[in-house]
């Protein structure tokens, strides 16, 4: 192997890290980004409390019959 080969397999390797350390910082400016994009969630009970309060119904309705078949059916917990 000459050193004209080894310069370029140098140089190579050094641009292609230096294309990966862009992407990272790309992903982590993108990722930074959506973390600081919050969720409001009591914005959106505020606007639709009905809806939250049925789907919180259902829920616990889907919930409770699952514990109600895993201990039996028609038992009673006391």
């Amino acid at each position: 192997m000459d050193k004209t080969d080894f310069a370029e397999q140098r140089d190579d390797l050094l641009q292609s890290i230096e294309r990966d350390q862009e992407e990272v910082r790309v992903a982590v400016h993108e990722l930074t980004g959506a973390a600081r994009s919050t969720f409001n969630v009591r914005e959106h009970i505020q606007k639709f409390p009905l809806t939250w309060a049925l789907g919180a119904f259902l829920v616990g309705v889907w919930l409770g019959s699952r514990s109600a078949a895993a201990h039996g059916t028609g038992q009673r917990r006391a």
